[in-house]
């Protein structure tokens, strides 16, 4: 999958959060691939202190319905409500006691503004995808988050698992409806029809490079100067003949050596096929593109003048806590609207090597919908709706309550209260708000880097340039086994070739028999025409 999640979901800028953020990216970023690897895993969380089993969130859920009924004010007895489950992933530990008492305060909002009641269940994020594809096959989920990135969405569609929204959408507040753009509505439909509503969440990247500060200091380094390939190899031999004791480069994500690059993957919501640029509608395999040609002469070059560490197709460490800790001199990073320096103590950031730009992977990458077998349809619309434009219930579900899992301060922003931190807060939402349908309806945090969030992001899409492919989708439903065989083989080879480990020259004409031996070219071919068709209706 694209490395778009990453884009690490909404953490309003903090260090502390950045920093989880960053490791839960490869989570959501990956999660295709790892999450194949799930089926045989066993429970849906985790003992303990840590995320919420479904079953602990059902007996909070219980405790949460006796409480409604109990309350008064309400629009009905909570016993004649509808009950609505809501599927959520986590990435940081919620206590049983924690999800009870906010499940508690968001079902009385919910009995007295809508009619009615929800069922939280939170999941561990690496068994997510295999709890709603499971809870799906029942009527037991309601709404859900899912994931997209890798075409998941084709295959939630295609399995009949995802309620299509469109009339409900079409017949929704005007609130509901300006919250989305035309790219993030396109996101969330096949053919023409909605079928969820993305997270609310700035899309693509731009590649810059990560540097160590002292060194940029001691050297004289201007990091503005670093402005593509060419004037950051300059630097890195300048850095290795000076301090040939560290590495010059090192991969960011263990051994990817990039997480934005000036090819466009994911097209059609594939995983095989690309694009050369932002602006081309030819599709290739990675290996044949004359950009991944250009990018990988480069590595391979460092690789063999001893800039890029010797193992890096091995490397296990986050390329930013290298540089940080002085092990290394940089790293390629993609980067948003939050500055990176707030993220990783030690360093300065380069100029953009690439624009901002986003694939059709990177947009609406997170999503909620509603289980086509819900009971409930137009009451689970009621819940999907509310949770993208009322900021009291995405507070209360996000932060949990003010007053005990988060504080307003004097400046008018949200903290933890006094004493509690990430690791010890008892409700990890505000800890990380990545997998929440909306966080700019969210009060600011502390230690965000803007001052308004929705501008910010805003200002950001508005610059992003999108791929001439977005919007294209190859059902590959019948290429099981063919997709099975790319990975295999992009696994092989991808990323020695990436890291300059492998010279691409040496090994393209093994690659390219070995696509002719699984079907690519035809695959390609027959996708192409697809692709042309579509884009001449455009």
């Amino acid at each position: 999958m694209h490395k778009a999640f990453l884009r690490n979901g909404p953490v309003g800028g903090q260090i502390g959060e950045r920093r989880m953020k960053k490791r839960i990216v490869a989570s959501l970023l990956c999660m295709a691939m790892v999450l194949g690897s799930l089926a045989g895993c066993g429970s849906q969380g985790t003992s303990g202190g840590s995320a919420s089993t479904q079953s602990a969130a059902a007996s909070a859920g219980e405790t949460a319905e006796a409480s409604s009924e109990a309350a008064s004010g309400t629009k009905a007895a909570a016993g004649d409500m509808v009950t609505l489950s809501l599927y959520i992933p986590t990435l940081a530990p919620y206590t049983d006691e924690a999800i009870a008492e906010v499940q508690d305060a968001i079902n009385e909002h919910l009995a007295e503004n809508y009619g009615i009641q929800t069922k939280l269940v939170y999941t561990e994020i690496g068994n997510f995808e295999k709890a709603i594809n499971l809870a799906m096959t029942t009527d037991e989920l309601d709404v859900t988050c899912y994931f997209t990135g890798s075409g998941q969405l084709s295959n939630y569609v295609n399995n009949g698992q995802l309620l299509d929204i469109t009339d409900y959408f079409n017949n929704a507040s005007e609130e509901l409806k300006n919250s989305f753009t035309e790219a993030e509505i396109t996101s969330s439909s096949m053919n023409g029809r909605i079928y969820g509503l993305v997270r609310k969440y700035q899309y693509g990247g731009k590649e810059v490079a990560v540097l160590n500060k002292e060194i940029v200091e001691e050297m004289g380094i201007d990091p503005a100067s670093i402005t593509d390939m060419d004037s950051l190899g300059e630097v890195l031999y300048k850095v290795h003949e000076a301090h040939p004791e560290i590495y010059a480069l090192v991969p960011q994500s263990m051994n990817d050596m990039t997480w934005n690059s000036p090819w466009v993957g994911g097209v059609g919501l594939t995983s095989f096929a690309y694009t050369n640029d932002i602006e081309s509608t030819k599709l290739q395999s990675i290996f044949e593109l004359d950009s991944f040609r250009e990018f990988c002469n480069y590595t391979h070059q460092w690789y063999q003048d001893g800039l890029i560490m010797s193992d890096a197709i091995s490397n296990t460490q986050e390329g930013s806590s290298m540089v940080t800790a002085g092990a290394a001199f940089a790293t390629l990073h993609n980067a948003d609207i939050d500055p990176l320096d707030t993220m990783y103590p030690n360093t300065v950031i380069s100029a953009t090597i690439i624009e901002p730009r986003a694939v059709s992977t990177d947009i609406g990458n997170l999503q909620y919908g509603i289980s086509t077998n819900s009971a409930h349809p137009d009451e689970a619309f009621t819940l999907l709706s509310a949770l993208y434009t009322d900021s009291k219930l995405h507070t209360l579900l996000s932060y949990g309550i003010e007053g005990k899992h988060y504080v307003i301060n004097d400046d008018g922003r949200a903290d933890y209260p006094e004493g509690m931190t990430a690791e010890t807060e008892p409700y990890g939402g505000f800890a990380a708000t990545a997998t929440y349908p909306n966080y700019l309806l969210n009060p600011l945090k502390e230690t965000a880097v803007v001052d308004d969030y929705k501008t910010a992001v805003d200002e950001w899409n508005d610059k992003v340039k999108v791929s001439k492919t977005f919007g294209f989708y190859f059902d590959t439903s019948e290429y099981g086994d063919f997709i099975t065989a790319y990975k295999n083989l992009e696994e092989k080879y991808l990323h020695s070739i990436k890291t300059g480990s492998v010279a691409l020259d040496d090994v393209l004409p093994t690659i390219q028999s070995e696509l002719e031996a699984i079907g690519f070219y035809e695959v390609i071919a027959k996708m192409q025409e697809e692709l042309d068709a579509y884009l001449a209706k455009q």
